[in-house]
């Protein structure tokens, strides 16, 4: 997992996008959508290619919490993959264990879907899976095995929102607390909104 210790707040703000997931950013979108440190009525410049595709490069690095060297392998192996390497790529970041926690709706955030999963609180196909960045197969079932408080949470959050949030290759069960992987990723259902094929530019340099 990638760290920064710049406020997250900046980021969003820097990016324009809620890459965090957690709602409060997007309030925070809402009261301040100028970068910081520039003036509300700001107008931005036209940037060069390069610094078009660095910028969407830490837009989904930053998302799914990816260091460089780490997006750079999924690069590589989503190259290998054969037919559209963005597509590719995308499948491969969305089916990310941290990441389909976050799609369930278990986590408010990625990195709270980090932090469930590292805690143990996560079982895919009945065994207790503690790796974020586990890639995840369709029929791979997986059950949240949290305190029933948080439990609670997670089943008030799931109901309320019902099949909003919900991708339609995941599949929910037992009243939220459980899921199944129903087919792979669809590139066009990606939670975050941007150009990959920035990304797959900038690596292929």
């Amino acid at each position: 997992m990638s760290r920064t210790r710049e406020p997250k707040g900046k980021i969003v703000r820097a990016l324009g996008l809620n890459v965090f997931g957690n709602p409060k950013f997007d309030r925070l979108l809402d009261r301040k959508p100028h970068p910081p440190g520039k003036p509300p009525r700001y107008s931005p410049r036209k940037t060069s290619e390069y610094a078009d595709q660095l910028r969407e490069t830490r837009k989904y690095r930053t998302a799914y919490g990816l260091g460089r060297r780490q997006l750079k392998n999924l690069y590589e192996k989503a190259r290998r993959a054969g037919g559209s390497t963005s597509a590719a790529l995308l499948v491969f970041l969305e089916a990310r264990l941290s990441n389909v926690v976050y799609r369930l709706g278990w986590a408010v955030s990625r990195a709270q879907a980090r932090q469930l999963v590292s805690h143990g609180h996560v079982a895919v196909n009945g065994r207790t899976l503690d790796i974020p960045s586990a890639a995840l197969r369709p029929g791979d079932a997986l059950e949240l095995r949290a305190p029933e408080s948080l439990a609670r949470l997670v089943r008030e959050r799931t109901a309320s929102e019902g099949a909003a949030r919900l991708p339609s290759w995941l599949a929910r069960e037992d009243g939220g607390r459980a899921a199944r992987v129903a087919s792979a990723p669809v590139p066009e259902e990606a939670s975050v909104p941007g150009r990959i094929g920035r990304v797959v530019e900038f690596f292929a340099r």
